[in-house]
């Protein structure tokens, strides 16, 4: 046997044990779901309630920013936090490039019978036994999977955009502040990807490690940069916020309100933007 397939098997073994691993984790999580309609209630509730679910993590962000006892140390922590806010953005925008890439169902997807092409056979990929949460958005949505009705945006989990965008700006938030951090990674942990995600089975702890892995990655980056090439750009930007205090108090307003909301109008924006586009294209043609 060469060194190549030595190695080779060595891999495709611990990919399967680290497999195992996921689902097993995303089981035992998950296994707290469909026992109670008052638990599964709450749960949604912090899943689906932009206040609820990033409340928490856009004050944490309005403190850090405004939390500075000297004119020095308030521009200190804007550096960051502009420099944590463009990480934020490209963290999600590589989440959702990866995952439009990569076809790999979210969990609740897998419960039923699905086929992946590889090659030019259809394969069935591997069902996952997960328990459905008894309350009443996810019970119309299980009703609409049975029915056929799937949103193409549950068709790539891997990596977890929620993971990357809100574990980016967590650390950006550490980074300014460290007991202001600690409380939006801890919010971010338990709450939007724990109770959020994992308990009703829309990523797996996989999903959200590699999350995880690219907002740390990117905002290392990014926080790097805001050191030397950007610094200058940075202290221009935060020196401006300090001189048009009223201005940018409603700029970071909104920037904290779409924040809370995942870039969620923002989002639809330019899909409206990308759907004039197209049609103003057709026009012409």
């Amino acid at each position: 046997m060469t060194g190549a397939m030595v190695l080779s098997s060595i891999l495709v073994s611990f990919a399967g044990r680290l497999t195992d691993l996921n689902d097993q984790l995303l089981l035992a999580i998950n296994g707290l779901a469909g026992r109670s309609w008052l638990f599964d209630s709450i749960v949604a509730f912090f899943q689906d309630n932009d206040l609820a679910k990033a409340g928490v993590i856009g004050c944490c962000f309005l403190a850090a920013w405004y939390g500075g006892k000297t004119n020095d140390g308030t521009n200190s922590r804007r550096k960051i936090l502009i420099a944590t806010l463009i990480a934020a953005v490209a963290v999600l925008a590589t989440t959702k490039v990866i995952s439009k890439t990569i076809f790999l169902p979210r969990p609740e997807i897998q419960s039923q019978k699905i086929y992946r092409l590889e090659g030019d056979q259809l394969v069935e990929m591997k069902r996952m036994p997960v328990r459905i949460p008894l309350d009443e958005t996810s019970q119309k949505d299980y009703r609409a999977l049975l029915s056929g009705d799937i949103d193409t945006n549950d068709l790539g989990s891997f990596p977890s955009d929620h993971a990357g965008f809100f574990i980016s700006i967590s650390l950006g938030i550490w980074l300014a502040s460290r007991r202001l951090g600690l409380l939006a990674l801890g919010w971010t942990f338990f709450v939007i990807l724990l109770a959020g995600k994992l308990i009703g089975a829309h990523h797996t702890p996989l999903d959200i490690a590699a999350g995880a892995a690219v907002a740390v990655a990117e905002v290392a980056v990014i926080q790097y940069a805001a050191r030397k090439p950007l610094s200058r750009w940075l202290d221009k930007l935060s020196g401006l916020s300090l001189r048009y205090s009223a201005l940018s108090s409603a700029i970071i307003f909104a920037v904290v309100f779409e924040v809370s909301s995942t870039l969620v109008h923002v989002r639809a924006f330019l899909g409206l933007l990308a759907a004039m586009r197209r049609h103003v294209l057709l026009g012409m043609g």
